[in-house]
């Protein structure tokens, strides 16, 4: 039988795969969806970012960001403050609650990326993570 060539095919279904799993045990761990979690991780080291930051760090739009924020602020994981010194721009800040489902959420990333990598050698790492930040510095 032929193996599938497609690379954006299975690029795509790994991703949905991927996200549609993380999604459902991130969520069974920590208490929140894959997104909001990965903008836990990215406010774990950029506390205090503006909403701009982290729309790009994300590649998400600003009304999707906006979305975002206002759930997570809902639920209690993030706290928006004005800029002191531009009134358009809001800060975006960690709760408590944040940080622990970040903490809780940080495991299962770890260690779903050890179970990926256990199936390559390292030079096969190399060559996939090469492969992906192509990809990336392609549609960026």
């Amino acid at each position: 039988m032929t193996q599938d060539r497609r690379l954006f095919f299975k690029l795509n279904l790994a991703q949905r795969l991927l996200l549609k799993y993380f999604d459902r045990e991130v969520c069974e761990r920590a208490g929140v969806p894959i997104i909001q979690a990965a903008a836990l991780f990215f406010l774990q080291n950029h506390d205090g970012c503006l909403f701009k930051d982290l729309s790009e760090a994300l590649s998400q739009n600003r009304s999707a960001i906006t979305t975002l924020v206002e759930r997570m602020e809902k639920n209690g994981l993030v706290l928006r403050q004005a800029s002191a010194t531009d009134g358009r721009a809001i800060h975006l800040f960690l709760t408590e609650k944040g940080k622990q489902a970040c903490d809780q959420a940080l495991p299962l990333v770890k260690e779903n990326n050890e179970k990926l990598a256990a199936h390559f050698t390292e030079t096969e790492m190399e060559t996939i993570h090469r492969f992906l930040d192509t990809v990336i510095g392609m549609y960026t």
